[in-house]
């Protein structure tokens, strides 16, 4: 006992002279131009090999030996910084970097560490630079965040002008949208032509396709986080642009000086003039949205932080001269971030928001309002603690209300022929703890390990029935109906969510990498189309409708070339998905009161491989990425209603096999960039008649196999040219002009095949939303 005692004392004596030999040297690193932090830059020390990277927000710490130190600071973009110091006690300094005058006008991929894709520990991780975007072609001109994200592999759309994204085969509603961590459900304008967010108002973009961490939950399939400006810290500044469809404005600077900070982005659309030129009934159509962003930023002191977003957009889409569609979005949030100590740092954020859409009926005696809604209201309470240079923990807990209006219908005119109905209100309620850890176990190996543990309570007022055991859900089968009082919880779900990531460095410019993550899902969106419509609607988890669990597994080997000139990966992931929410042929799922009725429980699996190269450097700059996947569902009930390609599995909605995407940026001289990309995917599936036959009289068309057949395949090549006026990198007035042809070679891509009984004979039809080459024109002036 007294030995052990004399040498505790022994080495309590040895750490604390040690430590007192360690000193902590931390600071920010920002935009000297505009004050705006720089995420994933080096920091590096002489005389030793380890280094720190700055985090999204700019901010860096590392703990070194008791010396003398030539700090260098790299970041892709920005001259080198250089300087001295004498780390003798803990130190902080901010560090402002100037572009490189080489680097103007050339395409940067990243504004992240160069070899980021080989020392992180994350995978299947897609970071945009939002310099990159204004130079890649797009429709109308407009820069776009998510037609940008389908250059990536594993990220499709289900055809021209679809409103969402798709991941890895997963379904729009199964991706997590994040505005500065605000929940977006209407991720498009102008029902899927154009992102729903202005990407001059933001600093970043980050999708995860695999390796989610832990503080993030609710959806299956990835998880889209942007970020807004935090606003110029030193002067006013912003641009000003204007192309064939939208105008824009974006505004940052101080309130007062190194306290508080603004920023405010808006945009207006007005398509109509485009739309005209379509030939009828088209051409009778009218569309307008507009969107803003705000930020406001209060440093309280050096170690308090309070920050206050918002969002709000509106679209309205009129189809010719009978039916209105419209949507509606506001969100709000409040943080508060307090560094409690230099390696404990606090956050409180209250989220609301409300996303209300709907139609409008004008047809004589039939003029009506439909109307649908979603309320989110949430709290997040984490800290983040940073022991050691080598491990960063999170902890934390998500509390999440939810009320849903599945559907509100009343006439608007006397005379209408429309009936009221009104569908109940659906609540419900999240609690969801974490916990997250990185540790850089050695150079070469790290980890990401953390538990999502989520409770999910579905509550009243609410009547809810029962059916019949043995038999299928019909509404002839109904036994009992209950009644649940407000709050009352009628049925609770939850499962705790396991996370891990492991990096393995083969050498310096080499890993291997695998991620594991489990995810439920509590919020369905329902929909008979293929692509998001006005008409779809959510729905919680109840009595009998479980949540989705998606568990994943990913494996992938990435390797740099050339002093990370160019970068490869491969990755190959499998996801086996229980508890997809599928339809019954001929469903009736608008204004159903018992819509469980129309639901049948499927099983599913999603696997590929993604192969990618990209050039980082040079004049010449780009990236090829393919992707070959599957996704499938299966349905195999007891009961013939249910029954779905006889219990065999079949091509799920979202399954397109081949996916090709290349696209290149050349810096020519004076400021000119010409960029080409070229798309190709496979059709997806659709669902053909296999048979008529007569009944009565008249021919019916019989649908008895869903999705075994496809849609002509999709391919596009698009084009730009961009002319950046800046002669120097510190000249602050200066134009953007960019040219672009989207569908260069006019290919008539089908959205959809339908057919229609003609007579006594069918009779198909190919559908086609672009079917000629789309000029368009965009001019920014920045200040």
């Amino acid at each position: 006992m007294r030995t052990a005692l004399i040498s505790g004392l022994l080495l309590l004596v040895v750490f604390t002279a040690i430590s007192q030999n360690r000193f902590s040297f931390s600071g920010t690193v920002t935009d000297a131009a505009n004050g705006q932090p720089i995420p994933g830059v080096g920091v590096f020390f002489s005389g030793i090999t380890r280094g720190a990277l700055t985090d999204s927000s700019g901010k860096f710490s590392i703990y070194l030996p008791k010396s003398g130190y030539v700090v260098t600071v790299r970041a892709l973009g920005y001259k080198i910084e250089s300087f001295n110091i004498n780390l003798n006690q803990n130190l902080t300094r901010d560090i402002k970097l100037n572009l490189r005058v080489d680097e103007l006008a050339e395409v940067e991929v990243k504004a992240t560490k160069e070899d980021r894709n080989i020392k992180e520990t994350q995978m299947g991780v897609v970071k945009l630079e939002m310099k990159n975007l204004k130079k890649i072609p797009v429709v109308f001109g407009e820069t776009d965040i998510i037609k940008a994200l389908t250059l990536q592999p594993g990220i499709t759309t289900v055809g021209e002008g679809a409103g969402g994204f798709n991941v890895r085969g997963g379904r729009v509603d199964q991706n997590l949208v994040l505005l500065d961590g605000m929940p977006i459900y209407n991720t498009s304008h102008l029902l899927g032509f154009l992102s729903s967010i202005n990407s001059d108002a933001l600093s970043g973009v980050t999708l995860y396709k695999g390796g989610i961490p832990a503080q993030y939950g609710g959806r299956l399939s990835s998880l889209l986080e942007m970020n807004t400006k935090s606003g110029n810290a030193e002067k006013l500044t912003g641009s000003v642009g204007v192309g064939l469809i939208t105008s824009k404005v974006v505004l940052e600077g101080p309130i007062l000086k190194d306290k508080i900070t603004f920023m405010v982005a808006g945009r207006i659309a007005y398509p109509n003039f485009m739309i005209n030129q379509f030939p009828e009934p088209t051409d009778k159509s009218k569309a307008f949205f507009y969107d803003l962003n705000g930020k406001v930023q209060y440093k309280i002191n050096a170690k308090n932080i309070l920050t206050f977003n918002s969002y709000r957009s509106f679209d309205s889409f009129k189809f010719a001269d009978d039916t209105l569609y419209y949507a509606k979005t506001q969100t709000l949030s409040l943080q508060y971030s307090s560094l409690i100590s230099k390696t404990l740092t606090v956050n409180v954020q209250g989220i609301y928001c409300n996303y209300d859409f709907g139609t409008q009926g004008f047809r004589k005696d039939y003029e009506f309002t439909l109307n649908s809604g979603i309320r989110h209201n949430e709290l997040r309470v984490f800290a983040l603690y940073t022991p050691k240079e080598q491990i960063k923990a999170e902890i934390g807990m998500n509390a999440v209300d939810y009320s849903i209006s599945p559907g509100n219908l009343k006439p608007d005119m006397s005379t209408s022929s429309i009936i009221n109905l009104d569908l109940p209100k659906e609540y419900a309620r999240e609690i969801s703890p974490y916990i997250n850890i990185d540790w850089s176990i050695t150079p070469k190996i790290s980890v990401q390990a953390g538990a999502r543990y989520s409770t999910f309570q579905n509550l009243g007022p609410k009547e809810v029935f029962d059916y019949a055991e043995g038999q299928s859900r019909t509404t002839q089968s109904i036994t009992d109906s209950v009644s649940y009082a407000k709050n009352q919880v009628i049925k609770q779900y939850g499962g705790i969510e396991p996370r891990l990531s492991l990096r393995f460095a083969i050498t310096k410019s080499s890993a291997i990498k695998l991620s594991y993550n489990r995810m439920r899902q509590y919020l369905h969106l329902i929909s008979n189309t293929t692509a998001i419509s006005p008409v779809d609607f959510w729905k919680v988890s109840d009595k009998h409708i479980p949540p989705q669990i998606a568990d994943q597994l990913s494996l992938g080997i990435f390797k740099n070339f050339k002093d990370n000139t160019y970068e490869t990966s491969i990755e190959a992931y499998y996801k086996d998905i229980q508890n997809l929410v599928e339809y019954k042929n001929g469903a009736r799922l608008y204004f159903n009161p018992t819509i469980e009725t129309e639901l049948v429980k499927a099983i599913g699996n999603a696997f590929g491989i993604e192969g990618s190269i990209q050039k980082n450097k040079g004049r010449l700059k780009g990236s090829l990425s393919y992707t070959y996947s599957r996704t499938l569902a299966k349905v195999n009930s007891d009961y013939p209603t249910e029954q779905i390609n006889k219990g065999q599995w079949f091509p799920s909605t979202f399954d397109k096999p081949h996916n090709l995407a290349i696209s290149i940026q050349q810096f020519i001289s004076n400021g000119w960039t010409f960029s080409t990309n070229f798309v190709y995917a496979s059709g997806r599936p659709a669902t053909y008649p296999d048979r008529t036959y007569r009944l009565l009289g008249k021919t019916v068309i019989d649908y008895s196999a869903r999705n075994l057949d496809r849609i002509p395949d999709y391919h596009r090549l698009d084009m730009s040219l961009l002319k950046d006026t800046r002669k120097t990198p510190e000249q602050k007035k200066y134009y953007t002009i960019s040219l672009s042809f989207y569908n260069i070679y006019g290919r008539r891509n089908p959205y959809s095949i339908y057919f229609v009984r003609y007579n006594n004979s069918i009779r198909s039809y190919r559908l086609s939303v672009f079917g000629n080459i789309i000029p368009a024109v965009a001019v920014t002036y920045n200040f």
